[in-house]
């Protein structure tokens, strides 16, 4: 099989392997699409744990080729989305329903080989059936069950006021989710006009280009401040200035990655005097049924966040469009290996 290999720190080849044969419940997915993801970048540079060498891509939707031995509740044919975090179900955070923390972490892409092949082998209890979707559309369970973690830890209150920074494949799905889960209004800034459109298409309330103007402009939106401010950029110095943006008693959600090495400056006395929470999130946790749920029943939409289908082949042309965002414009760039 074709398979794109990180072989050391930004060095990717398409080398030929042997497909793996599944064992004892496990399955061998051929992969239909795979989602480009700001962690593979990460990886392509050698951080975020990497082992190499590596087949990255952990976004993953294909056909069920072959079940292993025990396998009863998958058919072979079976269209599945997989959940990349693979738990070991034993130690002390997967115990407490934390298994994204696991003391044994594994996940396809990221420590096993994923989705940048043509086949992938998977635990079953990680591949869920999906009705009326195709592959592509299918690809978008993991980012939007890290979404859906997200809103779990941020539990947004009906009738909220939300401002999201950033428009980018993942923003857009936060804010989708957002307008589902409690938020009567999104007020979304990014610094590209052409994202902000797509925004507005899907559902969002206000739009605001970056600008020297922006600080004014979301006061006379909302003069006392937001119910929850959220971030999908990975910008340090847009988390630290959320805070400004929030309403008493205001909820700040850090979604995006930012540097492992990168600080802030945030006023503890700030948080406290008027009730602010600050909370992280950190991958999916058992919520890819949520996301399956949300695309199934066209709550959120996709479709239009794809800017890309490339070939195994092209996955560093992919990686450029991560590294170098204005480059190309592109959106969710999906690999589909028999392209």
């Amino acid at each position: 099989m074709k398979a794109a290999v990180i072989t050391r720190p930004r060095n990717l080849e398409v080398q030929d392997l042997a497909p793996p044969s599944p064992g004892p419940n496990q399955v061998l997915v051929r992969v239909g699409a795979t989602g480009v993801c700001g962690t593979d970048l990460h990886l392509f540079e050698g951080h975020f744990h990497a082992k190499l060498p590596l087949v990255p891509g952990h976004e993953i939707a294909g056909v069920i080729e072959q079940v292993g031995p025990g396998v009863t509740q998958l058919q072979e044919g079976q269209l599945v989305a997989l959940d990349p975090v693979i738990a070991c179900k034993q130690c002390w955070a997967c115990r407490r329903g934390q298994r994204q923390h696991c003391l044994h972490f594994q996940a396809l892409g990221v420590t096993q080989a994923g989705g940048f092949a043509q086949y992938v082998l998977a635990p079953a209890e990680n591949a869920y059936p999906v009705k009326n979707l195709s592959a592509e559309e299918a690809a978008f369970a993991e980012p939007l069950g890290c979404v859906a973690w997200g809103l779990i830890r941020l539990q947004p209150q009906p009738g909220s006021s939300a401002l999201l920074f950033g428009a980018g494949p993942i923003g857009l799905l936060l804010m989708q989710a957002l307008l589902i889960s409690g938020a009567s209004t999104v007020t979304v800034v990014d610094p590209v006009a052409e994202r902000l459109a797509l925004a507005q298409q899907l559902g969002a309330t206000h739009t605001v280009q970056s600008g020297p103007r922006l600080e004014q402009t979301l006061r006379e939106l909302a003069p006392h401040g937001f119910d929850i401010v959220a971030e999908a950029t990975g910008h340090p110095q847009v988390v630290e200035a959320m805070p400004g943006y929030a309403a008493v008693g205001g909820k700040l959600l850090v979604f995006g990655v930012a540097p492992e090495e990168a600080r802030i400056q945030i006023s503890p006395y700030d948080l406290f005097q008027r009730d602010l929470s600050l909370i992280g999130s950190f991958s999916l946790n058992g919520t890819l049924p949520i996301a399956l749920n949300w695309l199934e029943t066209g709550r959120v939409q996709v479709k239009p966040l794809i800017s890309h289908r490339l070939p195994l082949e092209a996955l560093g042309q992919a990686l450029a469009y991560k590294e170098q965002p204005g480059q190309g414009r592109a959106l969710k760039v999906l690999i589909i290996p028999e392209v």
